[in-house]
């Protein structure tokens, strides 16, 4: 990701393992692991919100990040026009169709493919061709967890973005995704070796260091940057409905144009559109 030192940066769908460098945290589920590896994290600004539906002023951050969120959402166009409304460059992360054809999530709505940098979403089929055997392997075979870290573009799509997304939504189920074209098999497998280096390196960092470890470093770097952020929440923030201004109060913030307020919990404030409380 290219993001510079002093960028303000908003991650979507941030969950129990957000970016280092993400300055605020937005999540549309708080109080709701099941489709995520552990406990959502707060140990910066956080928001509950539905990235369909973000309560951000236009143009709020420098840069956005949204990893395995999209492949979620019911309408994929919503999402990403917010995220080019709030934010002028940013980085999407999604299964690929191999990924997806290999794994196979049932709760993911979406099959996305960056095809020459144009993202290609259709609906996803749903058909879980191996059931559980690849998920098996990953979590108990280390030669299947090398391997896919080694050639993680296989079963990603990494798409960084700058001014604008440029993509397209194919309604139906049927995959763009050609493998009996030699040209689509030499596109997948263009290796970068010093890349491949670089991640094997990291694949044994990885197994070295305990996970709780990672976490709080990670934890320790956010905090610290918390003191350098140049916005708070009370000057982003606005409606996610309607997009209007909103009255901070002590335990609930108010849309007047709506009629609606927006409780805050333990500091957070709650703005996911439904559902939602009447003043």
């Amino acid at each position: 990701m290219n993001i510079l030192s002093n960028d303000f940066v908003l991650e979507i769908g941030s969950g129990h393992n957000p970016n280092v460098r993400a300055d605020v945290l937005c999540d549309k589920f708080i109080d709701d692991d099941e489709q995520r590896g552990g406990m959502i994290v707060t140990d910066r600004p956080l928001v509950e919100a539905d990235g369909q539906y973000l309560p951000f002023v236009d143009g709020a951050f420098d840069y956005v990040i949204c990893m395995h969120v999209l492949e979620h959402v019911e309408d994929p166009d919503l999402l990403l026009t917010e995220m080019m409304r709030v934010s002028s460059r940013g980085y999407i992360e999604t299964p690929s169709e191999i990924g997806e054809r290999i794994y196979g999530w049932p709760y993911h709505n979406w099959v996305v493919n960056e095809i020459n940098g144009h993202l290609v979403l259709h609906k996803n089929p749903k058909q879980a061709e191996f059931g559980q055997l690849f998920h098996t392997l990953a979590a108990q075979d280390r030669h299947w967890r090398k391997f896919h870290i080694m050639h993680h573009d296989l079963f990603l799509v990494q798409h960084e973005w700058n001014e604008k997304i440029d993509y397209e939504i194919l309604l139906e189920k049927e995959s763009p995704l050609n493998l009996s074209c030699p040209q689509t098999i030499e596109r997948l497998l263009t290796f970068d070796l010093p890349e491949q280096t670089h991640r094997e390196f990291w694949l044994v960092l990885k197994s070295v260091v305990p996970r709780s470890i990672v976490s709080r470093a990670k934890s320790l770097f956010a905090r610290k940057r918390m003191g350098r952020l140049t916005k708070s929440l009370k000057e982003i923030i606005i409606c996610p409905k309607c997009k209007d201004d909103v009255l901070w109060n002590e335990d609930r913030i108010l849309c007047r144009n709506c009629d609606k307020a927006f409780p805050i919990v333990d500091g957070i404030p709650r703005m996911n559109v439904m559902p939602m409380m009447s003043t």
